[in-house]
């Protein structure tokens, strides 16, 4: 069963995913902040990350930017990550996905769209191993 991380410091968005994706038959993992999702990548080691942009502590701009520069993350650096936020102005769309995530998307999602996505690069990523 494929492991889903949410990140997202609005703990109704995380709820209302992880019941989604459940029901979906995906496994789910929150976390409510970016040093959370850090670390929970690390532990969890998911296989698709979903990753708000705008968080109190560590943006999902340098959650990011770490999974796919750190060493430390190293061999976790082509976890397929969708990025979401309110923010719908076309600069965070391009700085997201210059640093390296595989969609963006805008709040509120679209479920079925979203679900296509996840299903997708779910596939490429079984497709192309870990």
């Amino acid at each position: 069963m494929p492991k889903i991380l949410i990140i997202d410091d609005e703990p109704l968005t995380v709820e209302m995913l992880e019941t989604f994706l459940k029901i979906q038959r995906y496994e789910t993992v929150g976390a409510f902040s970016g040093t959370q999702g850090l670390e929970a990548i690390k532990k969890h080691r998911p296989d698709l990350i979903v990753l708000d942009l705008m968080m109190p502590d560590i943006e999902g701009f340098e959650v990011c930017q770490r999974l796919r520069t750190d060493p430390e993350y190293e061999d976790l650096a082509m976890t397929p990550v969708i990025a979401f936020s309110a923010r719908s102005d076309p600069d965070a769309r391009r700085r997201i996905l210059d640093i390296g995530a595989d969609a963006f998307y805008v709040k509120p999602l679209r479920l079925p769209e979203f679900l296509n996505e996840v299903r997708r690069l779910l596939a490429v990523k079984g497709a192309a191993g870990r």
